[in-house]
């Protein structure tokens, strides 16, 4: 998790704070940074409370969906802050039912602002994704026009539009985080990102299966670093509606990827397969994250091979 240096920075600030998706692979590892630097946090997820959440009188758990969210205004304190990063995720289920991400994205986060706008919240700060640019060649600046390729995309893209239009109509100081690709301990199979998947292929004696012929290229963020980060723009002064990257800048090939894996792990004698593309999949993604080191003073802790190890490690212990 996050330094104890960087999580005390935040100490002093961040007092009362609720999490749609608390539950998830994110959600869970931000939720725990929170409850260690002493704030109060409310998590709102539909699924059962995990046991990776910890008990704490600080830590509320509401079982719902966040489409009712407005339920928990009459026991919301003030001077809360809100982290919305429940959605649906995937962008194959997205290309097989694109009117029900599309739906279920939008809807829950314009569910999540009217909320904020009814308790006048300190922040709003939306969990957006690389995917709405779509396919550039060179790296993605937050000004740049977005071209999404999924429904995925598109209800991400239409979320970080809602978020503009109440912080102009209604003064909701948001906050819009552009996550590239995720990885780390913790994040589970449902929706697993690449690494995960890889790595999972591998402990079970199974050669990775790459889409497509292997060229396409991800920049690839350690979630120790992706949570630094968050906790950053819960804390800093930023200005209304900002977007900005969350990433490494730098891009790694799922070929490369893959023998990094089978390295890590001595597993010479397995190699990788290759399946059809998968639709609505970018072919290449790479961030600019000059605006993060600038507003969040962003300084990624973890490249690739250490956050590598440390993934690596963590499923080998669980597989035991």
């Amino acid at each position: 998790m996050s330094g104890e240096r960087s999580l005390w920075e935040h100490a002093s600030t961040l007092k009362r704070l609720i999490v749609t998706g608390g539950a998830g692979f994110l959600g869970g590892h931000l939720v725990r940074a929170l409850l260690r630097t002493g704030a109060t946090v409310t998590v709102v997820d539909k699924v059962q409370r995990p046991r990776t959440l910890p008990v704490s009188r600080r830590l509320v758990y509401r079982r719902m969906d966040v489409a009712g969210i407005n339920a928990l205004a009459s026991e919301s304190l003030p001077n809360t802050r809100i982290v919305h990063l429940a959605a649906k995720t995937s962008v194959q289920e997205s290309v097989r039912h694109p009117s029900s991400t599309v739906r279920s994205n939008i809807a829950t986060t314009c569910a999540a602002l009217d909320f904020a706008r009814r308790m006048d919240s300190e922040r709003f700060l939306f969990a957006s994704t690389a995917a709405v640019y779509g396919d550039l060649v060179s790296s993605c600046r937050e000004d740049d026009t977005p071209s999404p390729s999924s429904p995925y995309a598109v209800s991400k893209l239409a979320s970080e539009h809602y978020c503009k239009v109440y912080t102009k109509l209604y003064g909701i100081p948001t906050v819009i985080l552009r996550y590239f690709n995720i990885y780390g301990p913790g994040q589970s199979a449902a929706y697993a990102g690449v690494i995960t998947r890889f790595v999972r292929e591998a402990l079970h004696q199974s050669p990775p299966v790459i889409f497509g012929d292997g060229q396409q290229t991800r920049d690839f963020v350690f979630i120790n670093d992706v949570v630094d980060a968050t906790l950053s723009s819960l804390d800093k002064s930023l200005p209304r509606a900002a977007i900005i990257n969350i990433a490494t800048g730098r891009a790694t090939s799922i070929t490369s990827l893959s023998k990094m894996i089978l390295d890590i792990l001595r597993l010479h004698n397995l190699h990788p397969i290759h399946a059809s593309p998968r639709a609505g999949d970018v072919r290449h993604s790479r961030a600019d994250i000059s605006l993060a080191r600038k507003m969040l003073n962003f300084r990624p802790k973890y490249d690739l091979n250490k956050g590598l190890r440390a993934t690596t490690d963590w499923f080998r212990a669980k597989e035991k």
